[in-house]
């Protein structure tokens, strides 16, 4: 059996591999490359892709590939957009710092500002220093990249046919998974996690959701609600729920000390690698 598992970023997906690898056995995982990279005669494989214009991983790439490679089942990983920013946001500089400590610098200030006082500093205003083409970017550039993001996904999430299931990271979460086993016709290992050490691990932060309701403030529901609300909609998820924790906290073992953890070990693994191409250009010249 080959199992796809396609989302965005930070919606669950590469926890969702180990999950269902564990209910198969024999089972190979791939992750990550472009589309058709991992092909064989696998008995079992589970196959994890991510939707990111940015990367060149856009769904036009990936409509073509799911034409003309077969897979046995399809998922689609749905999270709470506003829980995926604030993710994403904080993930911004797990490949380290080679060329861009000011700008690091400055998007740590704004996350410290906000532990200090969480209604202060709108999760827009961090997301400006967090761009990969240049810095603050205007609040406008934030959420037009938002708008376009997920009116993308909102409409490839209605195009999807019965050979797909939709599967929430909140009910992967709290471990609701008779549906999803229904479909998949096995069942998926709910105790089976990211393994420490294996590299994929730092994508794990809180494994919780509604963090967006201490991160949010009015101004953010203000700019980004419009943005959202379509792919809300499309994937089930309460339109008009946005309420705000009513004593915001943002604790630093999930913020500054998450980022500064994550861009100290991409920092490390850049060198790593260079060492590692050195060692084998010196070899192969032997």
């Amino acid at each position: 059996m080959k199992v796809l598992i396609f989302g965005t970023g930070k919606s669950g997906t590469t926890a969702m591999v180990y999950k269902v690898s564990a209910g198969l056995p024999h089972c190979h995982a791939f992750s990550g490359g472009k589309p058709g990279k991992y092909t064989g005669n696998y008995e079992n494989a589970v196959y994890k892709h991510t939707y990111e214009e940015r990367k060149g991983k856009s769904f036009e790439l990936y409509e073509k590939h799911f034409r003309e490679f077969r897979y046995d089942r399809k998922i689609w990983m749905a999270r709470d957009p506003r829980d995926v920013l604030v993710s994403r946001t904080l993930y911004r500089f797990h490949k380290g710092l080679l060329f861009n400590r000011r700008q690091f610098n400055a998007y740590l200030e704004k996350i410290l500002q906000k532990e200090t006082d969480p209604r202060a500093v709108p999760l827009v205003d961090i997301c400006r220093y967090a761009g990969y083409f240049g810095w603050p970017v205007p609040a406008e550039e934030v959420v037009r990249e938002e708008t376009t993001r997920y009116a993308r996904m909102r409409d490839f999430v209605k195009s999807l046919d019965s050979s797909w299931f939709v599967f929430r990271y909140e009910d992967m979460v709290t471990g609701r998974f008779e549906e999803i086993n229904r479909y998949l016709g096995f069942e998926l290992k709910q105790e089976a996690e990211v393994p420490r050490g294996s590299g994929k691990d730092k994508v794990v932060r809180k494994k919780a959701f509604g963090d967006w309701r201490h991160w949010f403030t009015e101004e953010d529901i203000r700019l980004l609600k419009p943005a959202y609300l379509p792919y809300m909609e499309a994937v089930g998820y309460d339109r008009e729920d946005w309420s705000l924790a009513p004593e915001p906290v943002i604790e630093p073992r999930f913020s500054s000390e998450y980022v500064k953890t994550l861009a100290a070990k991409g920092h490390a693994n850049i060198f790593k690698r260079f060492y590692d191409n050195l060692m084998q250009r010196y070899y192969r010249r032997r």
